[in-house]
């Protein structure tokens, strides 16, 4: 939804005005739309709201939906600039983790889970122990 197709189409300055200010509203949080178009259901804001989260979403709909419901057209308009341009949200970009981080993660654990089997059952983690170190010497012999 750019100015160019919106002036081709016949809006006026005010409803362009309008459409980029709901571009940069959406922007900073995208979670509001859902809830002044009433997707989600709205319920009592939290105590605690976290800025650009879905907190102040809610916040923000719960005390604002009455005004964008009393302008006419307000609601249309949002819904679609809304899913004309960001039809998909995410909050956070999902990256794939590089190997190291998985490889770390998985070392920690298991040395985590080796310590904590060696405190609660000392004997038996002795007898695999030595089981592990006779496998893997022979295993070194064999080479």
């Amino acid at each position: 939804f750019s100015p160019e197709t919106a002036s081709r189409r016949g809006l006026s300055t005010a409803e362009i005005n309008a459409v980029e200010a709901i571009h940069r509203a959406v922007e900073f949080n995208p979670h509001v739309p859902k809830y002044l178009l009433e997707m989600k259901s709205l319920i009592l804001p939290p105590e605690h709201i976290l800025k650009r989260g879905d907190s102040e979403a809610i916040a923000y709909a719960f005390f604002h939906l009455q005004h964008w419901k009393r302008i006419e057209g307000a609601l249309n308009l949002l819904q679609c600039t809304w899913e004309g341009t960001f039809h998909h949200v995410s909050v956070y970009p999902k990256k794939e983790l590089p190997f190291f981080i998985h490889f770390t993660a998985g070392l920690c654990s298991s040395t985590a889970m080796i310590a904590l089997l060696t405190h609660q059952f000392p004997e038996i983690m002795g007898v695999f122990a030595k089981a592990v170190s006779m496998i893997s010497r022979t295993c070194v012999e064999y080479l």
